[in-house]
């Protein structure tokens, strides 16, 4: 039900996009692309400024049993998880299984595998996340995630 919503609300972005000028899609996807892969380094490195770069600043991020997210609340939470001495996070480079570009909004299924260890570096668990994220080009031609899905794949 979560999911056909999400595609619904996707499906009805990308018919309201329009762009008058002549797009240069694959440009549009390298970039998209190129911004998802040093994601992973910026996180693993605990650069805060560089994670929270990649979301628009009137993003909603949506996972499941969690309340919606902005952007500051997701940097705080990014913040306390660097902090936390206990566990370690490590994103691999992500699966982009397509990226649909349409003017100024891109629509993106991506999967995440987030390895979470312990202080001894024991790993405790490896979490698959399946996502759905709308970009949106921004002012200043850069591309920030407008709308972030993402879901366990279990």
């Amino acid at each position: 039900m979560i999911r056909a919503a999400a595609v619904a609300v996707v499906g009805a972005l990308l018919v309201a996009a329009c762009s008058t000028s002549a797009p240069d899609r694959a440009g549009d996807r390298a970039a998209i692309e190129a911004a998802l892969r040093q994601w992973p380094s910026a996180f693993n490195a605990k650069r805060i400024d560089d994670v929270c770069g990649l979301f628009a600043d009137d993003v909603v991020l949506v996972y499941p049993d969690s309340p919606d997210r902005d952007h500051r609340e997701f940097c705080d939470q990014m913040r306390a998880l660097f902090a936390d001495r206990s566990k370690s996070f490590t994103y691999a480079e992500p699966d982009i299984r397509e990226v649909r570009v349409d003017g100024d909004l891109a629509v993106v299924r991506v999967m995440w595998t987030l390895t979470v260890r312990d202080a001894a570096g024991r790993v405790v668990e490896t979490v698959v996340e399946d996502g759905v994220d709308v970009f949106s080009r921004q002012s200043d031609g850069s591309w920030k995630i407008h709308i972030s899905h993402a879901f366990t794949k279990e």
